[in-house]
């Protein structure tokens, strides 16, 4: 919701100078501030939606790890036998000596269907 608001108010900036502007600029600008505040509309929504896209994922493999479903993480099988999930950095932190030092990125895995 803050992302929407925030996004709103430079929408609104833009619109604010734009307007302030208009005689110092001319008429021919109008369709150029027009023009920039489409395409920032644009890769606001694109931006957003890889987000939330995003988030979904890193929530879906969240849930299957505390189910206790295995996750496919580079080369290693990330189980809760093994790791723990850091939601300060999101990614995977090895609990047990056989893989002491290896921190995984959520980002980077994927369920495992075996």
């Amino acid at each position: 919701m803050a992302k929407i608001l925030i996004f709103i108010l430079i929408i609104l900036c833009l619109a604010l100078i734009s307007f302030a502007l208009r005689k110092k600029l001319g008429k021919k600008t109008k369709p150029f501030f027009i023009a920039l505040l489409v395409i920032f509309i644009i890769f606001a929504v694109i931006f957003e939606n890889k987000n939330l896209k995003l988030s979904d994922k890193k929530q879906d493999l969240l849930y299957a790890f505390h189910q206790g479903k295995v996750l496919k993480c580079k080369d290693f099988n990330v189980s809760k036998e093994h790791f723990n999930y850091e939601f300060g950095t999101s990614s995977f932190i090895a609990k047990s000596k056989e893989f002491k030092g290896v921190v995984l990125d959520i980002r980077k895995c994927e369920l495992d269907d075996e």
